[in-house]
Order: C-alpha cells, then structure tokens, then sequence
C-alpha cells in the first residue's frame, strides 16, 4: 500500500509554479498528508534577514526576495481550512536543493511545476524540472502549465 505523508513542493512564485502549489494542496488535502513549500534563492545575494520557521528554525529570507503576499495569503488561508503545511526559503543551485531537502527530510512525493519548454529554449535555459524528474529517487509529478484547468477550486 502507497502512503503519502510528506510532499515537497518547490515554488518560484510563477505561474506554473502557482499552479503546482494548487494542486498539491489538494493533493495534500486528499491523502492527508503535510506539504513543505521551498522556495530557492540563487547564491548570488546576500542574506539580509533571517524570519522564524513553524518548527522554530531561522529560515534566511533575502531584502528583495521576501515572500509574496498572493503566496503568503493563500498559505495562510489555506492552514486555517486545516492543511498541515510550512514553507522553507534555501539557497543554492536548485535540483541539488530539491534533492538535498527531499533526501533529508523524507518526503514521499515532490510536486512540481513544469515550464514545458522545448527545443532550443530549453537547450539555452536547461530543465529544473528535468533534472529533479531523472535525478529523484521518490516520485515526481510535474504539472504542467496548462494543467490550471484540471484543478478544481473550493
């Protein structure tokens, strides 16, 4: 029998990524399981402010970088209807990270979002999802950028 209890889900506030959010949320929603957001900063900036995590960690969080509202509102709206979430904000190249955070803290399933770039674009600007896809050893969903009208809203 599959158990899921712990979903990662990386975000970087696009739309596509929004999208993942969502679904995972429902995703979450529907098996019961707690879903960890992580955002990844490129290494270039400097760490400005560090902000309180759920579990009582510091999570660096740069000037320019800050949560945004539309994100911050729909988790916090979304945990008052009972989803069991908390966000981590990391620095780094971002397949590692993806693989590093799922690695260390145990997750069952990575959701993510999908550019679906192809041909010489996604030569040029490469495949976070990709890698993650061919470097994971748990599931990985992508959810593509159309996939907005497959997912159900309350």
């Amino acid at each position: 029998m599959i158990h899921l209890s712990k979903i990662l889900c990386p975000t970087d506030y696009s739309s596509t990524s929004d999208n993942a959010v969502r679904y995972a949320v429902d995703f979450a929603r529907k098996v019961g399981a707690h879903v960890r957001f992580i955002h990844i900063m490129t290494s270039g900036n400097p760490v400005a402010k560090i902000i309180p995590a759920q579990d009582g960690a510091e999570v660096p969080i740069e000037e320019d970088d800050v949560l945004p509202e539309s994100f911050s509102s729909i988790l916090m709206a979304e945990k008052q209807k009972g989803l069991s979430a908390d966000i981590r904000v990391l620095k780094g190249d971002a397949p590692k990270v993806i693989a590093a955070q799922a690695a260390s803290w145990g997750a069952d399933l990575i959701i993510m979002g999908s550019h679906g770039r192809s041909g010489l674009e996604r030569l040029i600007m490469g495949s976070v999802a990709e890698e993650v896809f061919r470097s994971s050893d748990i599931p990985v969903l992508l959810v593509k950028q159309d996939a907005v009208k497959k997912i159900l809203s309350d």
